[in-house]
């Protein structure tokens, strides 16, 4: 077990991470790793968790909160006595955690051996434990958004990462200045809470100096003396003056207007800068160094020639310059492979940027994160290329740097799941040279109108891609020994690659079960995402999927949901407007906006189709939000739908055929008409699948009987004989 605190409160276990429970829940947890390794009390659990009037039975619930907390840390736990994580103490309960498996802990404990270090003479050895336990703080205290955030309790331990960042950099800029950049850039992420700290911004300017940046760190001074003025009505204190006339001094200029301040223009190269102790240090003129901060490239992947191929056409020969502006859309359907896809194609051609490769997580579907907005998405890009800015400047003027930046590099960026066109278009390079790989679970069209962006869209894998896919994971020694096995786990998965992740992660964490047992579970729960669910909400196919539906209209998620109740895979306008009793024109708008999140398919104008994992979410979510009377009503009126049509048409195609006396149809049952019989015809052969489906449907309700006769009869006149 792994416990996180610094940043997002996490438990994790090997490398699952487990799902705590409510936001309640969460909070204890983060007060037992506050406290720990000493004990928290009931008493201070219920005065944090309620901070006024607790209802009476709050001492009960902490302790439901400690028994579920229990559960999910030792699911095999038979007694409380045995737990071995989550105990007893004397008035509460201890987590037993130490530097190994606490990531507070293990802050506070180099920071300790940072002490010592210096003690006992080694300022570089001090430097390095700090820096190490800075790399630990992924951002404020936090209980996941839950009120106790803003506990003194939680608020205290971000004074200790402040404490730490002011120690880090004294000791960097006196001892070990190549890390001079890495405490720059935490510095700035302290001010960024602690706006008026004058000590952090005293030290963020003799950083600037240190790395060879002296115009800019006079600027950042005096951004601050505007700042202190006009917010607090205060001049700089006695720390950000002496910064100040040491940068100057050290500069060779002086504590006058109109100084010399260029720093580094000057021929040479290196400049002398000053540590807060005022020991001079030579820094290097600043160099762009490459950056390849692409994650790592999937060990078993397979597949993929043609999405490769179009993306391999972007590059242009050997040697020469991506087109201006150059930009791919990864799109598809949540868990279709996008991201692992774009990751595959930057390794594969990461000498082509020497200037470098940079993904950025945009988190558009993060499970519980908000997605970056255009500043911070700036700010991530010009971090990476060891670009300095001003945290407080304003958005045209980030804008500028970014381009700036950007213009005449050879870079790749992957911007990993963007939300729409707007969270991308101030992102892309407008110069030559560079090549930008969009993922997303939208189709971001409105990029190829603005941007001339390639729409590369990820399908499903073929049979044969799914059974490479089954082979890497768990062998060919196993598929080959089963291969009926493998063939109908890879058709029960429809070519869904996390589905198929999931299902061979199954089998290798029990590999004494045969294949044909997996397929059987499979087979069990089809119809269901039962089977690709689990405690990591990243590979949760159903939370993610969920994600998508949360995204959508009101309009376009109830009209996914209908869409479950479709006897067939195929369903046109027309037929989906019947369903939800909306007009063609809403409806045609609605399946539009599915389309555009991958929840359907367009395979012909106006014709769309469910991938079978989608249908079976529908489903799910149909029977969660819609009441068996909405889903009732649609199902009469679909039947209406194709009863009235096939009387249209068999008035056509069989004119002596008499008429059927039929019942009134439900509001919002639109049936087609035909100008003539060969449209009648066509229409008759292209819904066949769906007119058999509900004759042959053994799940109608029983007032539908007579609506199904009625059907029959009229099929029996309009169908080929060997289809009735």
């Amino acid at each position: 077990m792994r416990y996180s605190i610094l940043g997002t409160v996490r438990a994790v276990r090997g490398e699952a991470e487990l799902m705590v429970g409510p936001p309640k829940r969460l909070a204890l947890l983060s007060l037992l790793l506050l406290r720990a390794p000493g004990p928290l009390t009931l008493s201070e659990a219920v005065d944090v968790l309620w901070e006024e009037d607790p209802p009476a039975s709050a001492v009960n619930v902490v302790h439901r909160h400690i028994g579920a907390l229990r559960r999910a840390l030792e699911p095999g736990l038979s007694s409380r006595t045995d737990a071995a994580h989550l105990v007893r103490a004397a008035d509460g309960y201890r987590l037993l955690v130490d530097a190994s498996t606490s990531d507070l802990l293990c802050f506070r404990d180099l920071r300790s051996q940072a002490r010592r270090a210096l003690r006992e003479g080694d300022p570089a050895g001090a430097a390095r434990c700090l820096v190490e336990a800075l790399r630990l703080w992924r951002g404020p205290v936090v209980a996941a958004g839950t009120p106790v955030a803003a506990h003194p309790a939680f608020v205290a331990v971000g004074h200790e990462f402040v404490a730490a960042v002011k120690e880090a950099t004294d000791v960097v800029l006196a001892s070990a200045p190549e890390w001079a950049e890495e405490v720059l850039t935490v510095l700035r992420v302290a001010v960024d809470c602690h706006p008026f700290d004058e000590a952090l911004h005293s030290r963020i300017i003799g950083a600037l100096a240190a790395t060879g940046r002296q115009a800019e760190a006079l600027r950042h001074f005096e951004a601050v003396r505007t700042v202190l003025s006009e917010e607090l009505g205060v001049e700089p204190g006695p720390a950000l003056r002496a910064a100040r006339q040491r940068l100057l001094r050290h500069a060779g200029g002086a504590d006058t207007p109109g100084a010399d301040t260029r720093g580094d223009d000057t021929p040479g190269g290196g400049v002398r800068a000053a540590a807060p102790h005022g020991r001079p240090l030579t820094a290097p003129r600043e160099q762009a160094v490459p950056c390849a901060q692409l994650p790592a490239d999937s060990a078993v992947f397979t597949g993929r020639e043609t999405e490769l191929a179009q993306l391999d056409e972007l590059l242009g020969p050997v040697g020469g310059s991506c087109p201006p502006g150059t930009a791919a859309v990864v799109c598809g359907m949540a868990g279709i492979g996008k991201t692992t896809l774009a990751l595959h194609f930057a390794h594969r051609h990461s000498d082509r940027f020497p200037d470098g490769r940079i993904h950025l997580d945009l988190q558009g579907h993060h499970p519980s994160r908000d997605p970056l907005d255009t500043a911070q998405a700036m700010r991530a890009v010009l971090d990476a290329l060891g670009t300095a800015h001003d945290r407080h400047t304003s958005t045209s003027a980030l804008t500028a740097l970014y381009r700036a930046t950007l213009a005449g590099r050879r870079l790749l960026l992957v911007l990993d799941d963007a939300r729409d066109c707007a969270h991308i278009r101030p992102l892309l390079p407008t110069t030559p040279g560079s090549l930008t790989i969009i993922t997303s679970r939208r189709r971001l069209e409105g990029l190829a109108v603005t941007h001339n962006a390639r729409i590369i869209p990820v399908h499903p894998m073929s049979r044969s891609e799914s059974l490479r896919l089954l082979d890497r994971r768990l062998g060919t020694h196993r598929t080959r020994s089963e291969p009926d096995a493998a063939h109908r786990i890879a058709g029960l998965c429809a070519g869904h690659p996390l589905a198929l992740t999931l299902a061979a992660t199954r089998a290798q964490t029990n590999p004494h079960f045969p294949l044909t047992a997996l397929a059987a579970h499979l087979e069990a729960h089809a119809g269901t995402l039962a089977a690709y669910t689990g405690p990591d909400p990243h590979t949760d196919l159903r939370q993610a999927l969920d994600r998508t539906h949360r995204r959508l209209s009101a309009g376009a998620a109830a009209l996914f949901r209908l869409l479950s109740l479709h006897p067939a895979p195929v369903i046109t306008v027309a037929t989906a407007a019947s369903l939800a009793a909306t007009d063609p024109g809403t409806t045609h708008q609605r399946l539009t906006e599915l389309a555009d999140h991958h929840l359907l398919s367009e395979t012909a104008l106006g014709h769309y189709t469910l991938h079978p994992l989608l249908r079976a979410h529908a489903t799910e979510l149909a029977h969660t939000h819609d009441t068996p009377a909405e889903r009732s009503s649609a199902h009469t009126r679909i039947w209406q739908h194709y009863l009235y049509t096939v009387e249209a048409a068999v008035a056509l195609l069989a004119p002596g055929h008499g008429r059927t006396d039929l019942p009134p149809p439900l509001p919002g049952v639109c049936p087609q008409r035909f100008s003539g019989r060969a449209e009648a015809a066509a229409w008759t052969a292209a819904e066949r699948p769906a007119l058999l489906a509900l004759v042959r449907d053994a799940g109608r309700s029983p007032r539908d009987e007579s609506l199904r006769k009625q059907l029959a009869d009229a099929l029996a006149v309009s169908l080929p004989p060997a289809d009735r």
